[in-house]
C-alpha cells in the first residue's frame, strides 16, 4: 500500500491496512500488507515476486499502479488492483469495483487478462501522458496547496484560471506513425490505446490491449479556440472537431527542440528532457479483472481524424511551459 496515494495519508494508513485485511478475511485470506512510501513501492513489489507471490495486490492510485506495472512487467506475477487513489482510471477501465471488499474479491477470484503498458523516456505508465495545460495546472495546483494549505479540489479552479490566463504553448515537432505535426500547441495528449472522445463520454478507454498509442493534438492557441475545441469534442467527437487532430501508432515522438518539458504521467508530474519518446509495450502486464470482463481490443471501427496538413509554428518570447 502506497501511504502517499490518494486518500491513504498519514494516520489513516494504519486504519486502511486494517480495512484491507478485513476485506480479504471473508475470502479466507490474511494477506501481508506492507506500508511503503512511493519511492519504496517498486522494491517492495520486487521482493514479493522474489518470495514467490503469484498475485501482488497494490493499494493506491494510478501513479502507484504505473510503478507496480513496471516492476511486474516481464514476470509471471499478476497485478491485483485495490483502487485507493483519487481518480482510479485504470480500475474503471478494467471494470474493477471501487468498493474495497468487492475489489478484494476480484483479486482472489477474478480472471487474469493481459493488457498493454506504455513508456515515455523509460517512465512506464498505464493510462496516459500529456504536456501543456494539464501538467502546468497540476504543478501550480500543488504550489497553491503548499502555500495556502488548501485541498486539491479547492486549489484546482484558481490554478486553472492562472493557466488559462497565460495559455502556455510550445513549438513542437510531433511524429506518430506516418503523421507529422510542426506547430505551436497548448496541449498534447498521448493515451495508452484509444480514448473515448465524444457525446458518449470523454476519458474512458475504448481499447486497452490493442498495442497502440493514440496521440491527440490541439491545433489552436486561443482561449476561444480551446473553448470551441472542448465543446466540439464533447458534443461531436474528435473526428468532427477540426482543431483536435489525432493519430495512433506504436511509437510517438514529441520534440520540443531540446528543452526540458513538464510532463503529466498518469496524473503525476515530471520534468523530462526533449525529445519525448513514447512507445508501447504490448501485452506486457497480467492483471486481475472481474470474471466475464475482457479488456476491449481489436482494430478500431474507423481511423482517427487526420487532416494530412503539416502546420508551421514560430517561437515566441516565453515559449516554455511556465
Amino acid at each position: 500500500m502506497n501511504c502517499g496515494a490518494g486518500s491513504v495519508e498519514g494516520a489513516e494508513a494504519d486504519a486502511q491496512r486494517t480495512d484491507i485485511r478485513d476485506a480479504f478475511a471473508p475470502l479466507g485470506l490474511d494477506p501481508r500488507v506492507a506500508l511503503v512510501v512511493g519511492s519504496a513501492l517498486a522494491s517492495a513489489i520486487t521482493g514479493s515476486v522474489e518470495r514467490g507471490a503469484e498475485v501482488v495486490a497494490v493499494a493506491g492510485g494510478d501513479g502507484s499502479l504505473g510503478t507496480a506495472a513496471d516492476a511486474l512487467s516481464g514476470t509471471e506475477a499478476v497485478l491485483g488492483v485495490l483502487p485507493l487513489g483519487t481518480f482510479n482510471h485504470l480500475a474503471k477501465d478494467l471494470g474493477i469495483p471501487i468498493d474495497l471488499a468487492d475489489a478484494a474479491r476480484v483479486v482472489v477470484e477474478g480472471s487474469t487478462v493481459t493488457i498493454d503498458l506504455a513508456v515515455v523516456n523509460e517512465r512506464v505508465f498505464v493510462n496516459n501522458s500529456s504536456i501543456g495545460l494539464y501538467p502546468v495546472m497540476v504543478d501550480l495546483r500543488d504550489e497553491i496547496r503548499t502555500e495556502r494549505g488548501w485541498g486539491k479540489v479547492r486549489s484546482v479552479p484558481l490554478a486553472s484560471w492562472h493557466v488559462l490566463r497565460r495559455l502556455p504553448a510550445r513549438r513542437l515537432r510531433i511524429r506518430a506513425g506516418e503523421k507529422r505535426w510542426h506547430l505551436r500547441s497548448p496541449f498534447v495528449f498521448v493515451g495508452n490505446n484509444m480514448y473515448e472522445v465524444g457525446p458518449k463520454g470523454i476519458g474512458s478507454r475504448t481499447r486497452i490491449a490493442d498495442g497502440e498509442l493514440c496521440c491527440y493534438v490541439a491545433t489552436t492557441e486561443t482561449r476561444l479556440g480551446l473553448l470551441r475545441l472542448a465543446l466540439g469534442a464533447a458534443t461531436r467527437g474528435a473526428a468532427s472537431t477540426p482543431t483536435l487532430e489525432s493519430a495512433c501508432s506504436g511509437e510517438v515522438t514529441i520534440d520540443a527542440h531540446g528543452h526540458r518539458v513538464l510532463v503529466a504521467i498518469d496524473g503525476e508530474i515530471a520534468t523530462l528532457r526533449s525529445p519525448l519518446c513514447y512507445r508501447t509495450r504490448a501485452g506486457a502486464l497480467q492483471v486481475r479483472v472481474p470474471v466475464g470482463v475482457e479488456p476491449p481490443e481489436g482494430p478500431p471501427e474507423g481511423p482517427p481524424a487526420e487532416s494530412g496538413i503539416e502546420h508551421d509554428g514560430v517561437d515566441a518570447p516565453g515559449d516554455a511551459d511556465r
